[in-house]
């Protein structure tokens, strides 16, 4: 939850509006400036007390992140959903997916980008050559910026990658899971295909 109470810009006006009139939240401006994009306008709703109590008896959000690749599409920009085309995204994003699936369809899948941060499918993003922890890559401040634009500060998170992503992510989301903790990257992959392909363990079990 953001520490002075600002609801999420992505909340649609209307459904903001309807909480409005139920007392969980209360407007503080109108005619907000949105040429800078939806990151830095101006928070139009706070919520209250009554919006707190509800939120935490609320049930927690599921975020799936998984890394993004330095394999890429061959074009200056794309969707972040058709950039990366790596082996081990693929892979974790299939995995992530059947996750999602398993968890009754509501769990939100999102990249970790190490440039851009958060990423859906559809946010077009330019062409890039970097991995987490290097020089370069998506501050923290920012991450944060992008969980509360999203609705997902608060979000019960797993990560599908290797050690790096983790620890960026545990920056904003400090109890993370990360089921693949010490692992090498041929587990990594035998994960990420117990999962999308659950046949697979049934073979691997047989005597």
């Amino acid at each position: 939850m953001h520490g002075e109470g600002h609801i999420p810009a992505c909340l649609p006006a209307n459904e903001a509006r309807q909480l409005a009139e139920l007392g969980l939240v209360q407007a503080l401006s109108t005619g907000l400036d949105t040429r800078f994009g939806p990151l830095t306008r101006a928070p139009s709703y706070r919520i209250t007390r009554a919006g707190r109590s509800r939120a935490q008896r609320a049930p927690r959000p599921q975020v799936l992140l998984v890394p993004c690749s330095m394999g890429k599409a061959e074009v200056p920009a794309a969707p972040a959903g058709e950039m990366y085309v790596g082996p081990y995204h693929v892979a974790a994003r299939k995995a992530a997916a059947a996750a999602a699936e398993a968890a009754d369809g509501s769990a939100q899948v999102l990249t970790l980008s190490a440039k851009f941060g958060l990423l859906r499918d559809e946010d077009p993003i330019l062409h890039y050559d970097l991995r987490a922890g290097q020089n370069g890559t998506v501050s923290p401040h920012v991450l944060a910026r992008q969980a509360h634009f999203l609705g997902v500060s608060a979000a019960r998170v797993t990560v599908f990658a290797g050690r790096s992503y983790a620890d960026l992510a545990a920056a904003i989301w400090p109890t993370l899971e990360h089921p693949l903790r010490g692992l090498g990257i041929g587990q990594h992959l035998a994960f990420f295909a117990d999962l999308y392909r659950p046949s697979r363990r049934t073979v691997l079990q047989r005597p």
